[in-house]
């Protein structure tokens, strides 16, 4: 894994960490945001999980590492598998091209450090 992405990974999580209760206290449509995402998020016809994987592709095309990163945890966190997030990127790869492989490069060491971390 290089060092590099691995610490981009860790300083988005801290960034986001930390950011979390400043955004709450001075950002007025943080909130509003945070209530969106638990309702677009929460199981109906499709489960969490088809969920966030589908936003994990998105984010492979619109190239937001840190969305990865956050999508893919809580992908794994609904029960994804190996194999679904593969499949999830060959999504993002046919829709997205070149570039998007490029990131996905991105998202295949976020798993391997979630798995380490865990």
């Amino acid at each position: 894994m290089s060092n590099l992405t691995i610490n981009k990974i860790e300083q988005s999580v801290n960034d986001r960490k930390k950011m979390h209760s400043t955004f709450l206290k001075n950002v007025k449509t943080y909130k509003s945001l945070l209530a969106l995402e638990e309702k677009a998020f929460s199981d109906g016809a499709l489960k969490k999980k088809t969920k966030e994987l589908m936003a994990l592709s998105i984010s492979i095309i619109t190239k937001c590492e840190p969305c990865m990163e956050w999508h893919l945890d809580q992908a794994i966190q609904a029960g994804a598998i190996d194999d679904e997030i593969y499949e999830t990127i060959d999504v993002a790869i046919e829709m997205g091209g070149g570039q998007a492989a490029a990131y996905a490069r991105f998202v295949i060491i976020a798993l391997e450090y979630l798995k380490k971390s865990k």
